[in-house]
């Protein structure tokens, strides 16, 4: 902490406050170790990103205008740069103005009204009012305020003082909030509360606030602080082990989501009693803005004043305002972005309140904002711009690219990349989001559409470092990329791809309750086309040891070190043709490394299905190329097969043709 002195500024730090203006680092450091209380800021300022013991830092210097007030540090000799004035900053100081009243002492410093350092739950309430004051206000292009059906079952939060309870709806209407968190891991000891069989009618009578989970407990103070009567939290208004029940409550997600009047998303909590609000940890964290204590030397008060310590030619050129340069929404730590079932609720949620470690973030369709006011960046990447447009396609119609069956791929390769923690909710967790796109239900089958079955059937794991994996239990048909655990990626094709194979039928039985949304019981595709019988074989590979290793350790399934060697797998006919050459060997890249040596048990007959065909070149000659599925004979049914993965065969596709015949199959 800076100490008081008889004088708040010296000789040295007198001409260094109102920049231009460089002094010796050496001169400094006897200024501060003499107990200057404005050169103790200059030089705890710097030593928070910078080791000023180091003899290559011979000068200070200050740098002002914009109303900026920055330090740099070097040598005394002056380096080139880019034209840049951020070449020079080492760092840029501000008066937390959100903390207390800026001391006289300090007014040579900008003062930044909102600091990611003093969010209160009071500051937090009140911005998030405002915000959605705006929006009912200015946002034409949003959705109305008005009464929605509220879910089964809501908690009301007690507006009149009264403890929170469980409350029935019975399809009245009002405005609620839903939450969207983290629960944790079920095994660990923090606190929890669910809604279960043997409490259902206990939860209905009354929940005692002290009772609720932290992050439960401070959106319930958000709801009351909003006046909004109800909210819905996943773990209390579904009966978590009743089964029928969450299986009716699932397949209304998309609706809960859709319809309530703001979704608070608890993106700090590691589970349910984390907390919402910023804590005192959040603020301490070790971030690009540091806190430095300013006692006034002749009021006493404590002022704060803010370091940004990460300023370089890159992060600050398009910073007009000390605001935007220390903003601190791009460096939140987000707890959700992750999961798989968070995506759904952020695409279909209305309005969103985003609670973040460094700061309080607001999302609508007509705006984006973070906590300093500032705009937020578009993310050309978000999946609520490519849901929208599947879910209202006027809205893609200067997009002409965007085709349904690009974007439904783009927003399943997104999914994919997020983690579940139950293999199980694969298709469930998406099926909020497919529920609401402008189809028939008897369209969707499996996490594809079936009219876009050609291009949703070519499909692979991303590759190294995602690790798919073949769930324990039944998930979708083969085929579906629901099959596999693990980040995904579609094929991508040219304009001149020519589908060749039929799809004569495609049917998928729900499981249970659950619609054709949600989990499956059974699913498969009657299809014919040229397919040629093959066997997989497994070959030495010209390839260095370490990197094949990295490679498989890291989840890729394309070689393998194995036998003091490298290996990979290919397929040959099965029945060579004698006078006709066989076919170039062909790399099979798996999507799951388990599969490798079931392939080899000598358990499985197996065919390559050409799926489409593209002109290309091969060798310098135009050639018909294929773009293939390996299939193997079912363990689960007689006559049946099964997908193992994609491939394109390496040669043309007139050297398979000898070997192919037309075959009809059923692929489970």
């Amino acid at each position: 902490m800076v100490n008081e002195s008889s004088g708040a500024r010296c000789p040295v730090c007198e001409p260094l406050v109102s920049p231009p203006a460089s002094c010796p680092t050496g001169v400094l450091r006897e200024s501060y170790e003499k107990g200057c209380p404005t050169c103790m800021l200059l030089w705890n300022a710097l030593s928070q990103k910078l080791d000023l013991g180091n003899p290559i830092i011979e000068r200070v210097e200050s740098i002002g205008g914009y109303d900026f007030f920055s330090l740099a540090a070097g040598s005394a000799k002056h380096r080139p740069t880019t034209g840049s004035l951020w070449d020079y900053v080492s760092v840029t100081l501000a008066v937390d103005g959100g903390d207390a009243t800026c001391h006289s002492e300090l007014e040579w410093l900008p003062v930044l009204r909102k600091s990611p350092l003093s969010r209160t739950k009071d500051r937090d309430i009140k911005l998030t009012r405002d915000r959605l004051k705006e929006c009912q206000r200015n946002h034409t292009g949003c959705p109305r305020f008005d009464d929605e059906a509220l879910p089964t079952r809501v908690i009301d939060v007690g507006i009149c003082g009264q403890e929170p309870f469980l409350y029935v709806s019975q399809g009245q209407k009002g405005r609620y909030l839903a939450l969207s968190h983290r629960w944790g891991d079920p095994k660990s000891s923090h606190r929890k509360l669910l809604t279960l069989k043997g409490n259902l009618d206990t939860h209905r009578k009354g929940i005692p606030l002290a009772e609720f989970p932290k992050t439960f407990r401070e959106a319930i103070e958000v709801a009351r602080g909003l006046e909004i009567r109800y909210i819905w939290i996943d773990s209390l208004c579904i009966v978590q082990d009743d089964k029928a029940d969450w299986e009716v409550e699932a397949g209304r997600m998309a609706d809960v989501y859709s319809n309530a009047f703001a979704t608070i998303f608890a993106e700090r909590a590691r589970h349910s009693d984390d907390g919402l609000f910023q804590s005192e940890a959040d603020r301490a964290a070790l971030r690009s803005v540091r806190s430095i204590p300013y006692v006034g030397t002749i009021s006493g008060r404590t002022s704060r004043v803010l370091v940004q310590t990460q300023v370089d030619s890159n992060t600050a050129n398009f910073a007009t305002d000390v605001t935007e340069l220390f903003c601190q929404a791009e460096q939140s730590a987000s707890q959700l972005a992750g999961r798989g079932w968070i995506l759904q609720e952020e695409v279909l949620s209305r309005r969103r309140i985003h609670f973040t470690d460094t700061e309080l973030k607001w999302k609508c369709p007509s705006a984006a904002n973070c906590d300093c006011g500032l705009p937020t960046p578009p993310d050309m990447g978000d999946p609520g711009t490519n849901f929208s447009i599947l879910e209202t396609p006027e809205k893609g119609r200067a997009q002409l690219w965007k085709t349904p069956a690009w974007l439904w791929q783009q927003l399943v390769e997104h999914y994919t990349s997020r983690d579940l923690t139950f293999e199980t909710d694969r298709l469930v967790a998406l099926a909020g989001m497919a529920s609401k796109i402008p189809r028939l239900p008897g369209d969707y089958i499996a996490g594809l559409w079936r009219d876009h079955l050609n291009t949703g059937i070519l499909w692979k794991a991303s590759g190294s470092p995602a690790r798919c994996s073949r769930p324990a239990e039944y998930v979708a048909p083969s085929w579906s990329w629901a099959s596999v655990s693990g980040k995904i990626r579609f094929v991508p094709l040219s304009a001149d791809t020519r589908f060749t194979w039929r799809v004569l039928d495609a049917q998928c039985a729900p499981k249970g309750k659950n619609s054709a949304f949600g989990q499956l019981a059974e699913g498969y595709l009657r299809v014919g086309g040229a397919a040629a019988r093959v066997d997989v074989e497994e070959r030495p590979q010209d390839m260095r040891m370490e990197i094949a290793r990295e490679r498989w350790d890291s989840g890729d399934a394309t070689w393998r070190p194995r036998d003091g060697g490298v290996r990979y797998l290919t397929v040959v006919p099965a029945r060579q043709t004698p006078d006709v050459p066989a076919p170039e060997s062909t790399v099979l890249e798996l999507d799951v490394q388990s599969d490798w040596d079931e392939l080899l048990a000598g358990r499985y007959e197996f065919r390559i299905l050409c799926v489409a065909l593209v002109d290309t070149f091969w060798e310098y000659r135009p050639a018909k190329r294929a773009l293939c599925l390996l299939l193997r004979s079912s363990p689960r049914r007689s006559g049946c097969w099964e997908r193992v993965c994609y491939v394109f065969p390496r040669g043309t596709w007139d050297s398979w043709v000898p070997y192919v015949a037309d075959e009809e199959m059923i692929i489970l």
